[in-house]
């Protein structure tokens, strides 16, 4: 996978998603990150191109502890950024055609120091005419915490690595200390999130999640209804149906479209309750497999049932081929033998 992280300053990378980068790198996927300024007003006794030097070795430094194998610095002025929209899109164009980016990260839009908030418009407008597939866009917190997130990364056994990377920008740290800030926040996001002791958390900017209300995406619980969501779209294919457990909940069947889901128990579409037993779970799911279901998938709240139903789970487990299973959802393929379509 190729990763692009969009930097308003050199230390905001670090600050913001400096553990994700870390993962990033272990999966062996190639991450490049691209300065729209060189933060040259975090030196003010320096000469400006004195300062760009001093922050772009920095830079330089932390990216090599991270894993970022390039940096771009395209030196527009600090603070002034968000009054070059289109100058700054033009120029990061060149970058987005380069790397072909499947993932950019970003400081979100609704921070309170203004080059962070100018990060959103740059990319999409530099997006439109990059002619590159459409990227994912996941925006991180720096000086302002995100009210929202729909998606969270347990960092925890690369914090020491991410900490060294915010202390690589001394100028800053000197200042400011920054990584007590970024551990006590990561360790505050792992906590209230029961996800590790270390998190890092990103808000999507995906308009179909405009259906989700706020206040459902400043829950904890929201982002492990986002994995599921992803987890049923890389499994799933486009316009097939599939299963969901998730005791009548249903908020996934909304954003998985053209996906059909279907709740279990299942009556004239809706969702009919916990089944009796065993043997009325296992007819309930021929029933709808012979119907065209291709996919079972346990949610998080709901996998107890494989505890509580073993009679389900065993004649899951001995049929069909178990594609995820982790604490967030287990998924069986029941695509096996002949099915006919709904």
């Amino acid at each position: 996978m190729n990763v692009l992280v969009v930097v308003p300053h050199p230390d905001d990378e670090s600050i913001g998603c400096g553990g994700t980068i870390c993962l990033h790198a272990a999966r062996g996927d190639r991450v490049a990150a691209v300065f729209l300024t060189s933060g040259e007003l975090g030196l003010r006794k320096l000469p400006q191109e004195k300062a760009w030097r001093v922050r772009e070795r920095e830079a330089e430094k932390a990216a090599e502890i991270l894993g970022i194998a390039s940096l771009t610095f395209l030196r527009f002025p600090d603070r002034h950024v968000g009054d070059q929209i289109e100058k700054a899109a033009e120029a990061l164009s060149p970058v987005l055609r380069q790397e072909k980016p499947e993932s950019i990260y970003l400081a979100h839009e609704r921070d309170r120091h203004r080059d962070h908030r100018a990060c959103a418009p740059i990319v999409h407008a530099a997006l439109e005419g990059s002619g590159i597939p459409a990227p994912k866009v996941l925006a991180y917190e720096v000086l302002t915490l995100l009210s929202e997130y729909d998606h969270l990364e347990d960092i925890t056994t690369v914090m020491p690595r991410k900490l060294k990377a915010v202390r690589a920008h001394r100028s800053q740290v000197r200042q400011f200390r920054y990584d007590r800030a970024a551990r006590a926040i990561n360790e505050y996001r792992g906590t209230i999130a029961e996800a590790g002791r270390y998190a890092e958390v990103f808000r999507l900017d995906d308009c179909q999640l405009d259906t989700v209300a706020q206040a459902r995406r400043a829950d904890p619980d929201w982002y492990r209804i986002y994995r599921i969501v992803q987890e049923i779209i890389k499994v799933v294919p486009a316009n097939d149906a599939f299963i969901l457990v998730d005791d009548g909940s249903q908020e996934a069947s909304s954003l998985v479209a053209p996906r059909r889901c279907i709740p279990f128990l299942e009556k004239d579409g809706s969702y009919w309750g916990r089944p009796a037993d065993d043997r009325t779970a296992i007819q309930e799911l021929n029933r709808l497999r012979s119907c065209g279901a291709g996919f079972m998938f346990f949610a998080w709240s709901a996998l107890w049932w494989l505890d509580h139903y073993s009679g389900l789970r065993n004649h899951l487990e001995s049929r069909y081929h178990c594609v995820r299973r982790d604490d967030n959802v287990v998924a069986f393929d029941l695509r096996a033998g002949p099915a006919t379509k709904l």
